[in-house]
Order: structure tokens, then sequence, then C-alpha cells
């Protein structure tokens, strides 16, 4: 094989062109090996392999900076910057990210786990370089998603006077779910020029058929002329040279244009539009782009799921209701809603503070909107969620997918912040079911016409299948008060299943985060020695919102009382949510001898 040979990505510059091209099927092959084995993104980086081969076989990486975004198209990069070894356990412990990670190899310029940052990072570095008087380029390698996000076009904004400066912008007309907005539909016009795909092959076999010397010459004199000659577009008008739209499956035209745009930014920022099919080179893959998107080998019925079916059943009963997401409507479960109530759904982009304050201006007509975003994602909008909601008190209902300990995916997609940052809006309810029963119970709460906003936060999980009385208390001990916050209330249940021979605790199912039942609470807690709270989430989430309580009351002895289990600060390391759980003593096991230790006092 010739990635066998391929240790560092100058080894790339020694190939032929036919060799060239045998190893972009080698590293296809490679991929889907690796993700039918750990998961991951699959389409995504399929349709980039001709292009992260040509752009190393031109560039010099890691003296030329690539930043990526996002980063779930950067596997062909690791494969070729020494870490096969690392890919073969891929979104685990001891293995590569699943995204850029400047501290896993110095080959990654810049961390790459949310959408539209590439362009504000790669102008720091190169300014950075220009003060330091460094010479090399500065790559972006950014999908066509990513350009509905607000901060691309605050980075353009200030990029006109940053020389060896290079954009590639991977165009495949999709990001998670398929691209939408105004931009879409502008590099869709972009691509009448497609045509001049099919002119510079036509013209390649030409140049072919005439005398080698001749040839060539007309080649570069054709090539610098069609550089030159192009209409103006919203790129130029940024002070950028745009070339394209070129063949992104065609490495020898890549290279070639490579070679151009890298002379061209000596003289002022270029970007280069290369089409690119996503999932290239597996059928099934190229076939639902959307569904091969990820690799995922847990099929089990998630919360998403449930709140898909019902969010549809809900609003066929009420016809305010209506939902936004932000580029991710088949993550959030949202596919259903969107072809049965076309008019009644928004997909803003990956535009998580436009989706947030437009929603907004739907509350304050009356509508019953529904904010559907992963954890992770919510975070970029905390400003707006302040400012334009909480500060009118408009009930915008957030439904916040992915909460807690991220799985696989690592630091970057982290939903362990969002009851810290949320709590502190005095105004937000929050929301956790531990079942399937709450999930749906909620849903049906969230859809009346509501005073407030509020949040309804869920793990990437499947739904647990239990069902409870009315009461929140699901077991009725002694001695122990076990607070068990959303989802970890089947971890609670399987770990007093673990306890022999000791008095069974009292499980509260705290469904309502916030408000919380200070009443219920001062009641049991006058009857219980010991009170743990078992929270998925960071130290300052749960915690603050009843200690600010008992402190306002006065009974700050009730809280010398509690024990919090919580997740640490620290960025989560990639592996199964089971393995982040036990880490953070919040597995069975780990709560099954926390019980014993405790029942023994």
């Amino acid at each position: 094989m010739i990635l066998d040979s391929i240790i560092r990505p100058s080894d790339l510059k020694q190939l032929t062109l036919s060799e060239l091209v045998n190893l972009c099927a080698e590293l296809r092959a490679e991929i889907i090996r690796i993700t039918s084995k750990n998961g991951g993104h699959l389409g995504s980086n399929l349709g980039v392999v001709e292009l992260i081969v040509a752009a190393h076989y031109i560039f010099d990486c890691p003296t030329d900076r690539f930043l990526f975004d996002v980063g779930h198209q950067a596997y062909a990069h690791k494969l070729l910057t020494g870490r096969r070894g690392l890919m073969e356990k891929l979104r685990d412990v001891d293995g590569a990210s699943g995204f850029p990670d400047p501290l896993e190899s110095e080959y990654d310029a810049f961390i790459a786990g949310h959408a539209s940052n590439s362009l504000s990072a790669a102008i720091g570095i190169a300014k950075a370089r220009d003060l330091k008087h460094d010479s090399y380029k500065v790559l972006s390698i950014i999908g066509d998603g990513a350009m509905s996000g607000g901060m691309i076009y605050e980075a353009l904004n200030n990029l006109a006077s940053t020389k060896d400066f290079i954009i590639i912008l991977n165009d495949n007309q999709m990001s998670i779910s398929e691209s939408v907005g105004a931009m879409r539909r502008y590099l869709s016009k972009l691509l009448m020029s497609r045509g001049s795909l099919t002119l510079r092959k036509n013209f390649r076999r030409f140049l072919d058929s005439m005398p080698e010397t001749f040839g060539k010459f007309t080649e570069s004199l054709v090539k610098r002329s069609l550089l030159a000659v192009k209409g103006s577009n919203i790129f130029e008008e940024f002070g950028i040279q745009y070339i394209g739209p070129v063949d992104g499956h065609n490495i020898g035209d890549l290279i070639d244009v490579f070679k151009n745009v890298r002379d061209i930014a000596n003289y002022k920022p270029a970007l280069l539009h290369v089409v690119t099919k996503k999932g290239k080179g597996y059928t099934a893959a190229e076939n639902d782009s959307m569904k091969m998107h990820g690799i995922d080998h847990d099929k089990s019925k998630r919360y998403s799921d449930i709140f898909g079916k019902k969010i549809v059943e809900l609003a066929r009963g009420d016809e305010r209701i209506v939902c936004i997401t932000a580029a991710m409507k088949n993550g959030c479960g949202l596919r259903e809603f969107a072809d049965v109530f076309p008019d009644r759904f928004f997909d803003v982009g990956i535009a998580e503070e436009h989706a947030v304050t437009f929603a907004a201006g739907l509350a304050k007509e009356g509508l019953k909107p529904f904010v559907c975003i992963y954890s992770t994602f919510l975070q970029r909008a905390i400003d707006q969620i302040y400012h334009d909601v909480s500060l009118q008190n408009l009930p915008v209902r957030f439904i916040v997918d992915k909460a807690g300990l991220p799985g696989h995916d690592g630091k970057t997609h982290s939903g362990i912040y969002d009851i810290a940052l949320l709590q502190n809006f005095r105004n937000i309810h929050i929301y956790s079911p531990g079942s399937r029963e709450d999930m749906e119970s909620l849903l049906n709460e969230m859809a009346g016409d509501l005073p407030y906003p509020c949040v309804l936060r869920f793990p990437k999980a499947e739904a647990f299948e239990y069902k409870s009385t009315n009461s929140e208390i699901v077991i009725s001990g002694t001695r122990v008060l076990v607070i068990s916050c959303g989802d970890l209330l089947r971890t609670v249940l399987d770990a007093i299943g673990m306890v022999k021979n000791m008095p069974t605790p009292t499980v509260w199912n705290l469904k309502v985060l916030k408000p919380f039942d200070f009443d219920l609470y001062y009641d049991l807690a006058q009857c219980h020695e010991h009170i743990l709270v078992l929270e998925e989430g960071i130290f300052g989430g749960f915690f603050n919102i009843v200690s600010e309580g008992l402190v306002k009351a006065n009974k700050m002895e009730l809280l010398c009382k509690m024990k919090f289990y919580n997740v640490n600060k620290e960025p989560v390391r990639p592996s199964s949510r089971s393995k982040q759980l036990q880490r953070c003593q919040l597995s069975a096991h780990e709560i099954s001898k926390i019980l014993q230790k405790v029942m023994l006092k």
C-alpha cells in the first residue's frame, strides 16, 4: 500500500499523479474501515480526500497552517500526518480525537469542533505571522454549511489586507442537514460556472492532442486568463480573489489550481471554490449523505426520537407551535415535523444566535417556538438567551439535545455547562426528564400557554422506559436521600440493586431542576441523615440553585447534609458515555459503592 509509506505529508511530494490517485482510493478504504469499527463522521471525510491530498502535496504543513471548519472533515489529514496508529482507536481515550486538536499533533493548527470560527482564528494567526516577520501560508478549509454562520462574515469584513491567506471552500451542498439560506443559493448560482469544469476537461483533451511544447504554453496562458477574467462576486467585494468552481475529485486539476492559488495569495487573500460530493466513493454514503454523515452503532430509541414524534402530535393540535433549528434537523429529530409542517419549520443554518432571537420575535407575537439545539452549540447564544428572551420573559421553549457527557465526540461537544449557564437567569425554568414518561409529560406542559421561558435538556442516550406514579418520589426509604437529576435515574436504580443487606434509600426523581421544590426538600431533608445529589453537569449548576435558595432561607444546616457528585470541569476525553460516567463516579457501580459507604456511617 502507498499509504504505508506515508509518515508525514512531505512524503506525498515524491509520488506521481497516478500514485496520488491510488493513495486517494486507499485513504477512502481506510476511512470506511475505521468508521465501520469505531463510528465517526463518514460522509464528510470521504468527500474531501482529493482536496486534502492535493493541499498537502502543494503546501508545507505544519509550517503552512491548516485550519479546518468544522473538524469532522479532517480524517484524511490525520492519516497523512503520522496518526494512522491513533486512528485505530478513533474517538476513544487512547486514540485520535474525532476533531483537530493542537494537543494531539503539531499538524493541527487550531481546535475545530464548532463551525464558522476558522476564518477569525486564521486571520489572527496570519496577523501574528506578519508582526513576527515570519513567512508561511494560512489555509482555512471550510465547508459550505459553515458559511451560514454569522461569524464568517465578521471575519470576511476584516480580511482584505491579509496576504498569504487562502480559503478553500468545500462545497458539497450539505452540512449535517441540507445547507440552507441565501448563501447556499448564492453558491448554487456560482455553480452555473460549473460549465467551466466541463470546459476545463474538454480543453485538456484538446491540449493532449497538440504538440507538447505548444500545449503547455497554451494551457498556461489560458489558465492565467481564466483567473483574471471573471465577473465580480460577493467574495471579491470583500477584497478576496475568487477562483472556481473546480472539481474537488480530480487530483490533477486540484494540484494545478492550488499552484495558481498559492501564487495569487502572495498578493491578496484568495478563495478557491471546490465542488465535492459528500460520501464520495461509497455508494451508500453518496445516496444518503445525511444518514451517512456520521456512523453511530447505537441504534436504540433515543430521547430525540421521542421528542420528534411528540412534537408532531402536539403541533397537530396547536397551530401556534413552530420549530427552529440551527442546521440540525435530523440530529434533533425534526425530520418528520419538517415534512408534516413545512411552513412552521425553520432551519436557520449554523446560526444559533439568530435562531434564539428569531424565536424571541415569534414568541413576542404569540406563537410557541421550540428552539432545538445541541447543548454544546447553545453555548454560542447565551447572550441572546439573556438579553432577548429572559429580560422580556418571552416563552421560548428550548429543546437542548445531547446535554451532559458527550461520549465519543469528546471535549469539543461537551454538554455539561448548560445548567450552570442557564440557572443564572431568574425566570427560566429548567427540566430534565428521567424517563420516556417524564419526557412526554414535560413536553405536554411546555406546549401549554406558558408565562416564562423554559429549557428541556436530555442526553444522547436511549430513553429510560420507567412507569412511575405522579409522585417524584420513586422509592421511599430511610436514612439516605438520593436526588437524581434527569437521565441518571436509571443509573441510581441499577446501583440500588447492587447494594445488598442494607436499608433502601429514598430516591427523588428530580424532573424540574428550576424552580426547585424547596417545600418538598425541607420535608425530606429533616427525616434523612445524608443527602446525595447526582448531576450530569459541572459543579455550579444545580448546586447553585439549591445553595442559593437555602442561604436565602437561612437553612445552611440542610446544605451541610448534602454531598454533590458532578462532572469535573476539565475537558472530557473521548470515550463511551458509560466510561465517562464511571470516571465521574456517576456509573451504577460507583454510585453503589458511595451508597454502601454512606449507609455504614
